[in-house]
């Protein structure tokens, strides 16, 4: 579904068919707002890759401007490890950690305003160099604005979940309104739907979801 159709699904569950109580603006803002929280409660819209071309010498690289959470980080192909400031300044007490150099093993996510970097550790080489560090996270959501677009950035496999943003858009809206019974009914039903699709996506959207679970040394569970 699109903008348009979101916002007619939306004022059918607010009870507004003909869009007259709220406006316009006020369905398109419900619904962005909406597939942002989709995407922060599932975790289930993620890119699959983000080049990064790795600079000798140079250990910090700015992360995406809509990156929400990291997925996973390759260096050359090989996964990394994640790991804080903290850790690091904890194991190496007595050594400055930020200036040691070598084949990259672990990342450091910096997501606030002051920094928005994914850090190396060690700090690369020539022979690292190279368009080979690959991102794999989970973005923001661009917002809808023309009602042709699409939510989740037009991804096709999100479409079994659109109805999940009319309903919690649905749900905001009701907020507006005077919260008798029969609004709390409506906005507990709508968060039935909405947290129905959920689930649903953040069970569905795994890597290889049908893989047995495997144990160290081979057994499958």
């Amino acid at each position: 579904m699109n903008l348009s159709q979101l916002s007619d699904l939306a004022a059918l569950f607010v009870g507004d068919p003909n869009r007259t109580r709220f406006t316009s603006t006020q369905y398109t803002a419900a619904l962005n707002r909406a597939q942002e929280q989709f995407a922060f409660d599932t975790r289930s819209f993620f890119k699959d890759a983000s080049t990064i071309t790795v600079v000798d010498g140079t250990a910090a690289y700015s992360l995406p401007t809509d990156f929400l959470w990291e997925k996973k980080v390759t260096h050359k192909g090989l996964r990394l490890e994640p790991i804080s400031r903290e850790t690091l300044e904890f194991y190496q007490r007595s050594d400055d950690w930020s200036d040691d150099s070598g084949t990259p093993k672990y990342f450091v996510i910096d997501p606030e305003e002051a920094r928005k970097t994914i850090t190396l550790f060690p700090i690369p080489k020539a022979d690292d160099a190279g368009a080979n560090l690959i991102l794999t996270y989970y973005p923001i959501p661009t917002a809808m604005a023309s009602d042709s677009d699409e939510p989740f950035n037009s991804y096709a496999l999100m479409a079994p979940y659109h109805i999940a943003v009319a309903a919690y858009g649905a749900w905001l809206l009701t907020t507006y309104e005077t919260m008798t019974p029969e609004v709390m009914a409506k906005r507990a039903a709508l968060n039935k739907v909405y947290q129905d699709k959920a689930t649903e996506a953040a069970d569905h959207f795994k890597n290889t979801a049908s893989e047995p679970l495997r144990f160290r040394g081979g057994r499958v569970w």
